[in-house]
C-alpha cells in the first residue's frame, strides 16, 4: 500500500543520485493518476528506477536542463518481468495522460511523463 495512491510511495520518487540530496518534491497528481491506471491495466505493480532528480543528479544522468525529472512529472519504469517492451509501450499509449505526454523507449524500460505542450516520443538503444 502506498502513501500516493494503491501502489506508489513518495520514496519511490525521491532523488537517488549518488552523494546526493535524497529529496524529493511534491510528485505532480497527473503522474500517480497515470501510473496507478497503467498498474491497473497491467494487473501488477510497477517499480520505479527513477523519479525526481534534483539538477545535479539530472545532470549526472545526461538528463536535459529543465527535464521533466526536475519537475516531477517524469519516471523512468522498469518493463515488468514477462512482459516485452512492445507490449509495455501499448498499454502505456493506452493511458491518456502518457498519450498526451512523453514516452521514451529504452531497452528495458520507458520514461513516461505528463508534460502539457503535446505528445513526444522517442527511442533510444542505450
Amino acid at each position: 500500500m502506498g502513501d500516493l495512491s494503491k501502489n506508489f510511495s513518495r520514496y519511490e520518487f525521491a532523488c537517488q543520485g549518488k552523494n546526493c540530496c535524497r529529496h524529493s518534491a511534491p510528485v505532480h497528481p497527473d503522474l500517480i493518476i497515470a501510473l496507478q491506471q497503467l498498474c491497473d491495466k497491467l494487473g501488477r505493480s510497477l517499480k520505479i528506477n527513477s523519479g525526481f532528480r534534483c539538477n545535479k543528479h539530472n545532470l549526472e544522468e545526461g538528463g536535459e536542463p529543465g527535464s521533466y525529472h526536475t519537475l516531477a512529472m517524469a519516471a523512468d519504469v522498469a518493463c515488468p518481468k514477462g512482459l516485452s517492451i512492445q507490449d509495455f509501450l501499448a498499454a502505456a499509449e493506452s493511458i491518456p495522460l502518457f498519450r498526451q505526454g512523453g514516452i521514451g523507449v529504452y531497452p528495458n524500460r520507458l520514461h513516461l511523463d505528463v508534460r502539457k505542450k503535446g505528445p513526444q516520443r522517442w527511442r533510444k538503444n542505450e
